[in-house]
């Protein structure tokens, strides 16, 4: 039996991802479009030291992530001025997004104000993830389906191709597995019961994004906290 459509993929690829400890969500978003499947594991004792810091609440949007991590930890002893930070994020956002996102973070505990105006992290739980995986399904198409894969490696851990058996068996054959190694991509054979991983994926840690991966752990914050999964 052979696959009509890429969204009989999606089970199998899901039931691998899960028989590995992760959570999934899929039509997963990104700057660059969406990506089918996301995997992701929590670092369980920095979730309970956030928890403790009462930050239950997810971060969201990637300009706020970006606005926090520019904000020295309280346990290094300095701060940073609203003012710093206005100059900093003068091409993104206004002064008044600014102290707007400030306040939403000093109210949510992410930072907190040692003197009028000025800004420390409450941190000490990054990472909040062991590991995230992508997985890109394609009956075919394998220029296309590699470069949204290589686009993956900027937030996820590993990033994989997905392909019906026989397409993946003749790519790892092929010279073309050579563009797939060179990117950090790994190959995923999908069969209707299972998946096979055909070739590892290794990307480089240089690739990663942190506020763009960072922005994906957050969207499964919620999740944790419910114990739901998507």
């Amino acid at each position: 039996m052979t696959f009509q459509l890429e969204t009989q993929m999606l089970a199998p690829a899901k039931r691998w991802l899960e028989g590995r400890g992760l959570r999934t969500k899929h039509e997963f978003p990104t700057p660059w479009g969406i990506c089918d499947l996301v995997g992701l594991s929590f670092k369980e004792s920095n979730v309970r030291r956030r928890l403790r810091y009462g930050q239950t609440k997810p971060l969201g949007p990637a300009h706020r992530i970006a606005l926090l991590m520019q904000i020295p930890p309280r346990s290094a002893g300095s701060y940073i001025t609203l003012q710093r930070l206005q100059r900093e994020f003068w091409d993104l956002l206004s002064p008044v997004m600014v102290a707007t996102e400030l306040e939403r973070l000093l109210a949510w505990n992410f930072i907190c104000s040692p003197r009028k105006n000025a800004f420390q992290k409450v941190d000490g739980w990054r990472p909040l993830h062991d590991r995230i995986v992508a997985v890109e399904l394609k009956l075919s198409r394998i220029e296309e389906v590699l470069s949204q894969a290589r686009s993956h490696v900027t937030f996820a851990d590993e990033s994989f191709v997905g392909l019906p058996q026989a397409v993946a068996e003749r790519l790892v054959l092929g010279k073309r597995v050579e563009d797939f190694r060179s990117a950090g991509v790994g190959v995923l054979s999908v069969h209707h019961k299972r998946c096979e991983v055909l070739l590892p994926s290794k990307p480089r840690r240089r690739e990663i994004n942190p506020v763009l991966q960072q922005h994906c752990v957050e969207r499964f914050w919620r999740t944790r906290l419910t114990g739901s999964s998507a």
